[in-house]
């Protein structure tokens, strides 16, 4: 079971099956903004589409109006992907890129993740939760990417996502009674590169790259508290 990582938004006016094209990008800033954030919130919570980490909702005039369904297009099994289908009328599908739809768009999500992927209250209050927070607090909504925990205080990596696509990382360090020791904003990035191991010790805070080549020459980010 893999925890979901990513959402993404298609559109399709063929049926989206083996033998025609692939749908294309839903060029809607706002409603990707707000389908990636939601991933991001449920991703924290450990929430899972099972076997595949990253949902295509693609959005077609060729299924009917307010259904859904998984996609007819054959994938691996081994893909990191599906494609799930949500109907629309002809008119709706033409303005599907106009910021107003964002709402219904994000709607239809979490429709989506809830019919398919959240059997039971619990999952699904999560699921809403989630795509609420997503577009309530949007680039200020935070995500705890990391923590580390140590004898006398812990660590929280938190990530939030900004409307030019990168992200912002904040650091925090509180002691064992939740008191607040630090509290410190790291500078922007596209990918996470930056953002590998955590070390604590008792006055001091790092945060390592990750051990790859794209982090080969990533100096640590390192406090005192």
């Amino acid at each position: 079971m893999k925890k979901i990582s990513d959402i993404r938004l298609y559109k399709s006016d063929v049926p989206n099956k083996d033998g025609n094209s692939l749908p294309w990008h839903l060029d809607n800033r706002k409603a990707s903004l707000m389908a990636h954030r939601t991933a991001m919130k449920l991703r924290e919570q450990g929430f899972s589409l099972g076997d595949f980490d990253h949902l295509y909702l693609n959005f077609t005039p060729c299924l009917m109006a307010g259904t859904s369904a998984p996609a007819e297009r054959k994938t691996n099994e081994r893909s990191w992907y599906r494609y799930y289908d949500v109907g629309v009328d002809q008119g709706l599908f033409c303005r599907l890129e106009e910021e107003e739809t964002a709402v219904f768009l994000s709607a239809a999500l979490t429709e989506v993740l809830i019919t398919f992927f959240a059997p039971g209250e619990a999952l699904a209050a999560m699921v809403q939760k989630a795509a609420e927070e997503a577009a309530v607090k949007g680039p200020e909504m935070l995500m705890r990417f990391k923590v580390k925990k140590g004898t006398k205080a812990q660590a929280t990596l938190f990530l939030r996502y900004l409307d030019n696509g990168s992200y912002w990382p904040l650091l925090t360090v509180t002691d064992l009674e939740g008191r607040e020791l630090l509290r410190q904003n790291l500078p922007g990035t596209r990918d996470l590169s930056s953002l590998g191991e955590i070390r604590l010790s008792s006055r001091r805070v790092t945060v390592n790259p990750r051990k790859n080549t794209f982090a080969k020459e990533l100096k640590p980010i390192s406090f005192s508290f």
